[in-house]
């Protein structure tokens, strides 16, 4: 990968993440979209779950979030090339984002503790088996404690903005709307009510909304500062600047 809209270079990994995330900020009205069209059918697998047992809307979320960060993670790397489109662009190269340990993502990976930092690997690079790890190891060295400070600082704001959410409809709404949907009895000695665990489902899916592409972004950011670590990608540029204005010097 080579590009000339940021500076590839090596950096600190608090700083290699704020790349990702002024990454991530630039291409918000990109990802916003694609992201909540991704939502949708989880949300609707998430619905039908419901019928059955209401926790497990908001446990379906959480499991198929790494999928919502496949077609992000594509238009992050595409758009450092200069070649992001729209969302139509972005479903016809499906077959770039969709494979690439993507069942095992959702299931014995879905724990990973660093997961934004280890999917650009898994699906950027295409390798498998011993040398997809020994790579993911490589690459990981010196960055393992950021990439989980990460994902448990994502976790927290997740959290935030449930909290925000539910305080905020709380003051807004009228006690009538709220007793309709049966908040004063939510807990009672019988349990959770149902309605309850809908809301929060609802609210954590808004979460997701506004904090998995930034997640995303940083763990991206720290991928690219570990390629400069081991691979030196800023002397690349450099080198072709220099021969660009060796080319535009007289004879």
């Amino acid at each position: 990968m080579q590009t000339d809209r940021i500076a590839l270079r090596l950096r600190g990994n608090s700083e290699a993440m704020d790349l990702g995330l002024q990454l991530a900020r630039a291409n918000w009205l990109q990802m916003l979209p694609v992201i909540s069209l991704g939502m949708i059918p989880i949300a609707l697998l998430a619905a039908l779950a419901a019928q059955w047992h209401a926790p497990l809307a908001l446990l379906v979320i959480w499991l198929f979030k790494p999928s919502l960060d496949r077609p992000l993670l594509h238009l992050l790397s595409r758009d450092l090339l200069g070649m992001a489109g729209g969302t139509g662009w972005l479903w016809r190269q499906r077959a770039q984002w969709w494979p690439g340990l993507h069942l095992t993502s959702l299931t014995l990976f879905r724990f990973h503790p660093a997961r934004s930092f280890t999917l650009p690997i898994w699906q950027l690079e295409g390798q498998t088996g011993q040398a997809r790890r020994q790579r993911t190891r490589a690459l990981g060295y010196g960055s393992a404690g950021s990439g989980l400070g990460l994902t448990l600082m994502a976790s927290l704001f997740e959290l935030v903005v449930v909290i925000s959410l539910f305080a905020l409809f709380g003051w807004l709404l009228p006690a009538s709307i709220w007793e309709g949907l049966g908040a004063p009895g939510w807990f009672d000695p019988a349990g959770v009510h149902d309605h309850f665990w809908l809301s929060l489902a609802a609210a954590y899916a808004v979460a997701v909304l506004l904090v998995e592409p930034f997640y995303l972004g940083a763990g991206f950011g720290l991928y690219l500062n570990q390629r400069c670590r081991l691979e030196c990608w800023d002397l690349e540029p450099a080198l072709h600047r220099l021969a660009e204005r060796a080319k535009a010097r007289p004879a």
